[in-house]
């Protein structure tokens, strides 16, 4: 046999080897592919992952057992309080003193009826407390009012949100209070109406010794 007989029949082996080799490869089932995958090469998440990444935090009670967070949805609060006590600042303008607080504008926006609304008063302990039991709108204003907790059944408190300002009103056994909130800052000012009456009349309250005029003379004979 000639060398060019031989050196095709070996390139005919070798061609063929060449050839079952891809073919075998192509034909080899997914799964070993997948056990040949390296191992830095990133993986598709498995279902029960997914499934708990979409259900709702959970927090365990005091048992154990785990219980769902409040959603987003959650009713307003059943009691707001404005402003605290220490956050009352006094000033003195024209002769009247007043006070000064700041409050989150937010809080007026949530107000309902039931609801128990709170704040700090100059001279008082503990804060005032006033439910939220009757409302109406007036020219496009929205006005609440209210009867005083722990107090008097006379005291009461008016609540009147503008466009631009509320007007809170407390009425009690000492005399009335006007609250007046910038919607926009929040900044509040609180006075004594009793200051204010005393101004336009500083004798109002002084007390006088009367005694009695001696008569007049009669009236001239003509």
């Amino acid at each position: 046999m000639s060398k060019r007989w031989i050196t095709a029949v070996v390139a005919t082996v070798i061609v063929g080897g060449t050839l079952g080799f891809v073919l075998s490869e192509a034909l080899q089932p997914e799964g070993d592919t997948a056990q040949k995958q390296p191992a830095g090469s990133p993986a598709s998440p498995a279902a029960p992952a997914l499934a708990t990444a979409a259900a709702p935090a959970t927090l365990p009670d005091a048992e154990g057992r785990t219980q769902a967070q409040p959603s987003a949805s959650t009713p307003a609060a059943a009691q707001v309080t404005l402003w605290q006590a220490a956050s009352l600042q006094e000033e003195e303008t024209d002769g009247i003193v007043r006070h000064l607080t700041q409050l989150d504008p937010q809080q007026l926006t949530t107000l309902h009826t039931g609801q128990v609304v709170a704040f700090a008063l100059p001279g008082r302990q503990h804060p005032v407390r006033a439910r939220l039991g009757e409302t109406r709108n007036t020219a496009g204003s929205a006005v609440w009012h209210g009867a005083l907790l722990d107090g008097d059944a006379m005291e009461s408190m008016t609540l009147v949100r503008g466009t631009l300002e509320t007007h809170i009103t407390l009425a009690t056994l000492d005399g009335s209070l006007s609250i007046i909130v910038d919607n926009a800052t929040g900044k509040t000012v609180i006075t004594d109406e009793n200051q204010l009456v005393l101004r336009a009349d500083p004798n109002d309250h002084l007390h006088y010794q009367h005694k009695e005029l001696p008569p007049l003379p009669p009236p001239a004979q003509g």
